[in-house]
């Protein structure tokens, strides 16, 4: 199942699903679902870039500019425990007969504020990384030398 919220694209599926054995006269009653969330966005980037030729006697340098699609993901993986509570032959469905997006489609319906919570998390994480990767210097971190250690440095080294 894809959701896409703020250019952000969040795909659910589920690898594993656990069962009861028998859940009043039922077999194989599905109960917990493990989830595995992929969440991505792609945008196009510019940028130069800069070819360097060795022509004899000198070097020379051309500039292309290039637009090229990025994408950008996160991906966590969580459970969620379904309802077995009142398994009816009615809202019954057999464990071989279960779509997946039947089952997200529960687990959406079981635990809806967790999962909205978990999804507005990873599309955070992916729009982070989409911000540090257009804007690295707004993320740039350092411990530089301080201007008056390296002015007293540079006038020892200069004898004064």
């Amino acid at each position: 199942m894809i959701v896409t919220s703020n250019s952000v694209q969040h795909e659910y599926t589920i690898p594993n699903l656990s069962i009861i054995g028998e859940v009043d006269g039922l077999e194989n009653v599905a109960y917990q679902a493990q989830i595995y969330l992929h969440s991505s966005t792609t945008f196009d980037h510019t940028h130069d870039v800069v070819t360097y030729e060795d022509v004899p006697g000198s070097t020379t340098s051309t500039v292309e500019t290039i637009t090229e699609p990025k994408t950008l993901t996160e991906f966590t993986h969580y459970t969620v425990d379904l309802n077995t509570v009142g398994v009816s032959t009615d809202s019954f469905t057999a464990f071989d007969d279960l779509e997946e997006d039947q089952v997200i489609q529960w687990c959406l319906d079981a635990d809806t504020d967790r999962i909205q919570e978990i999804q507005d998390k990873q599309e955070e994480k992916v729009l982070e990384a989409k911000d540090k990767f257009l804007n690295p210097r707004k993320y740039y971190r350092d411990t530089p030398v301080t201007p008056w250690r390296r002015r007293a440095d540079e006038a020892s080294a200069a004898g004064i």
